[in-house]
């Protein structure tokens, strides 16, 4: 379904709007982007694919798990443990996210970050790490402001680094980080779908009218906040008391209130634990059942 409806936009673009879409944003599943290589929307025109960098930064976090599990004595304390296949893969994002205009870059930024991890006070290794009082770098930093009482942190064992390495090359591959230029993401689609299935929940049958009329909705309250359902009520004729009016005010005063709350260094880091927390749960489900759905797992 989801394939015949991508398609479906595709070959309509340029006879409802006069355009063309140059790019096709994706998580990693080929079989929709080949069913519009496939159908040939457009006879002059090449479709390219484009990563989500989000995906792609699960990607790195899948392998390193599977390499966890895969590999006997790899985990353990000291080694590649749930917390730094976390950083690792956040890291590794963050290359892609800040480099996004040159693979060269990506690629560069990408290695600083596991070079860094093993750099000791005998031998450092941070000739990729930018340098400069801002840099991310601590050792760059201590280095810029004239601190020569620097000290390192325990470095990446040489056995994980020997194991993480091949999966490195893989995944900064110049095909790889070329479908990574722009820097795409489909958090904005992803958040749409969530207010979508809040009102048709899909372990719900819902039929076209309803899921369309969810959807109608939505976009309402995804651009205008919920206040927008009491335009909808107000077109329908349906009297708007005062309770109705402010419940809607302060939902979304609340909803606001939540989201600059979320930005604050204390909700990251609550964040972060939480996650790394679920990913220990998801980790040791998938090793009782075995994985049915991943980041990449259609390459």
């Amino acid at each position: 379904m989801e394939v015949d409806a991508v398609i479906e936009m595709f070959q309509r673009s340029n006879s409802l709007h006069n355009l063309k879409y140059a790019n096709y944003v994706g998580d990693g599943d080929s079989k929709t982007f080949k069913g519009i290589m496939d159908s040939e929307p457009y006879a002059d025109f090449t479709v390219m694919k484009k990563e989500c960098i989000d995906h792609v930064q699960k990607r790195m976090g899948t392998r390193l798990r599977n390499l966890k599990k895969n590999t006997k004595g790899l985990g353990g304390k000291g080694k590649l443990t749930g917390k730094l296949i976390d950083e690792l893969s956040i890291y590794y994002g963050l290359a892609i996210r800040r480099n996004h205009d040159s693979v060269e870059k990506m690629r560069n930024e990408i290695y600083a970050t596991l070079f860094h991890k093993i750099s000791t006070d005998e031998k450092p290794q941070h000739e990729k790490c930018p340098s400069g009082e801002n840099s991310w770098c601590s050792w760059q930093k201590a280095q810029a402001i004239g601190n020569v009482d620097y000290k390192h942190k325990p470095p990446l064992s040489t056995s994980v680094f020997e194991a993480i390495l091949p999966i490195y090359k893989e995944l900064s591959s110049d095909d790889l980080l070329t479908r990574c230029i722009g820097g795409y993401t489909q958090n904005s689609n992803e958040s749409f779908n969530s207010t979508v299935w809040s009102m048709a929940p899909k372990s719900t049958s819902s039929g076209k009218h309803v899921l369309d009329t969810a959807i109608y909705i939505a976009v309402g309250i995804y651009n205008d906040g919920l206040s927008s359902v009491m335009r909808l009520m107000q077109n329908l004729g349906m009297k708007i008391g005062t309770n109705c009016y402010n419940f809607c005010v302060e939902t979304d005063e609340r909803r606001i209130k939540y989201s600059e709350r979320s930005l604050t260094n204390a909700a990251k880091e609550a964040r972060l634990l939480l996650k790394s927390s679920r990913k220990e749960e998801e980790e040791a489900s998938i090793n009782l059942d075995g994985q049915m759905y991943g980041a990449g797992i259609a390459d």
